[in-house]
């Protein structure tokens, strides 16, 4: 009996360690994304894309992730990730998946961004002109 409480404990354990290192895998996917994997559909991104995207960018994300640490979001990922990862439009590492991800989950600081607040299609948008970065100049506020 006692052999059989031991073994299903055991059992749970790793049925535990198992969904957590899945999950794990399933960020590591997300996260790492971030690698050069973009470069193919950032080609593609058409020039009124990347404007309305711009746009979308100062609308809502600008007021924590401009340029310089005094702006919460470009100190915290400067923190995270080392000093030219903070600025989201000066990283060339950012997917469309990456981004999506970010925006509607948030993370630490950073709200989660519901489609009241940012559809879909909006949210694709800005996804895109992240991902087709680095932008050499943030548009005007």
């Amino acid at each position: 009996m006692m052999k059989a409480r031991f073994m299903s404990e055991v059992f749970a354990g790793r049925c535990a360690l198992a969904s957590v290192l899945m999950s794990a895998t399933l960020m590591l996917g997300i996260v790492g994304a971030g690698g050069t994997a973009h470069a193919a559909s950032a080609a593609a991104v058409s020039p009124e894309a990347l404007e309305k995207g711009a746009r979308l960018f100062v609308k809502n994300c600008i007021m924590c992730h401009e340029r310089g640490m005094d702006n919460p979001g470009t100190a915290a990922l400067s923190y995270l990730y080392g000093k030219g990862k903070g600025a989201l439009a000066d990283r060339d590492n950012l997917t469309p998946d990456f981004v999506r991800y970010f925006v509607r989950n948030g993370r630490g600081l950073m709200p989660a961004f519901r489609t009241g607040e940012l559809n879909d299609e909006e949210l694709k948008v800005l996804a895109e002109y992240l991902s087709a970065g680095p932008h050499p100049a943030t548009p005007e506020k």
